[in-house]
């Protein structure tokens, strides 16, 4: 009995050092065909190709500040009250068009005591002057004194100069009364009115804001390497997206045309300093047209600067760049790499490339996040890219 048991025993001993081997194996089996997995799984990613395009490189701005170089008030140079107004928002004036019209009571009760004292002034001098000549005569014949005649000769000058000072206090007057005309200083458009008939103001209050419209202007502070991609007389044109063109004044509400995008036509005319001049920073002046009034020199929210020229240029997709906009993942043999290129312009979709990259070549444009060097991909080429066919190698 012994002897059996012994021999079960080694059997069970064989069984179990059996079973456990085979599970050793069939672990170090399932590890191995998981690396194997592992090693051949490839993700799949959306590329594009760098390739030739013909850019107009685009800027966006998150605030503009146009303005006019002629813009100024009317202003009235006496107190008084308002009590004509000829001054319509949005109408286009001359310089000297009256616009307002004052009533001072006091100038106006002025004038008349100066106009008495004028008659006053002038009847003293006829009575001094008759008074005068007779004791001249009289004088001539010695029939009067030398202090009587130096005394009617004083009173006749006093008169005299009595008479000019009412004048003169009459004239002053009535340049204040002509001062309640306020007429218009610039050729422009009435953009604001300050003051409605009815109102009473004081001497250097604005009644109107008049201004030139028709060309606003737009600077910006940019570095001396973009400041050479341009020159004095480029052309371009500023797009504002409709809701900013909602946010205009009432002349553009008034157009009925607010649901699109709305586009001016700009120059540059200045580069300050030149690009002779060794500088970090330049600032350049954009010149719009706006021949229709429909943009106010005031700041707007959002804008973009397209320039009008193309220019042929290689580029790839924006969206390829990483945060910082110098590196980008290019699909190369089932593998991906990370490769540092030097950009320069885009129009707010593709990005010309300077170097780092060649025509042809696959950059991946979705899901760039969390890859690294070497990772194995399947990529698939954007739509209108050689038909998004698979670029799998």
């Amino acid at each position: 009995m012994k002897k059996y048991f012994l021999a079960g025993l080694v059997i069970v001993l064989l069984l179990s050092l059996s079973v456990i081997l085979y599970g050793a194996y069939l672990n170090e089996r399932g590890e191995y065909q998981i690396a194997q997995r592992m090693e051949e799984r490839r993700i799949e990613l959306i590329g594009a190709k760098a390739a030739m395009r013909s850019l107009r490189p685009q800027v966006k701005f998150n605030a503009v500040n146009l303005y006019s170089p002629s813009v100024a008030d009317a202003v009235t140079l006496i107190d008084g009250r308002i009590v004509s107004s000829f001054a319509t928002r949005n109408s286009y004036v001359h310089a000297g068009d009256l616009l307002f019209v004052l009533n001072n009571e006091n100038i106006a009760l002025s004038l008349q005591e100066a106009e008495a004292g004028i008659l006053s002034a002038n009847a003293e001098l006829s009575r001094t002057g008759n008074n005068y000549d007779r004791y001249r005569r009289l004088r001539e014949r010695n029939a009067t004194s030398v202090q009587q005649f130096d005394e009617a000769e004083a009173a006749y000058i006093a008169a005299q100069a009595n008479l000019q000072a009412a004048v003169a206090k009459r004239d002053k007057l009535l340049v204040e009364a002509s001062r309640s005309e306020v007429r218009a200083p610039i050729d422009g458009t009435v953009r604001i009115i300050y003051r409605q008939p009815g109102t009473y103001v004081q001497g250097g209050t604005s009644l109107a804001l008049i201004g030139d419209y028709k060309e606003l202007y737009f600077s910006e502070s940019v570095t001396d390497a973009r400041a050479r991609l341009l020159h004095v007389g480029q052309n371009a044109e500023f797009v504002f997206p409709a809701k900013e063109f909602r946010n205009m004044n009432d002349v553009a509400s008034e157009s009925g045309d607010n649901g699109r995008e709305h586009t001016f036509a700009a120059v540059l005319t200045e580069i300050s300093p030149p690009l002779d001049t060794p500088a970090d920073m330049r600032t350049i002046l954009w010149q719009i047209s706006n021949p229709n009034g429909l943009l106010n020199p005031q700041t707007y929210g959002t804008a973009y600067l397209r320039l009008t020229d193309a220019h042929a240029a290689l580029c790839i997709p924006l969206s390829a760049l990483d945060k910082s906009r110098t590196a980008v993942f290019v699909y190369r043999d089932g593998q991906i790499e990370k490769r540092a290129v030097t950009t320069k312009r885009d129009d707010g979709t593709y990005v010309e490339i300077a170097s780092g990259l060649a025509a042809g070549e696959i950059v991946i444009t979705s899901g760039t996040d969390n890859l690294t060097d070497g990772m194995k991909a399947i990529v698939n080429l954007n739509d209108g890219e050689e038909g998004g066919q698979n670029a799998n190698g």
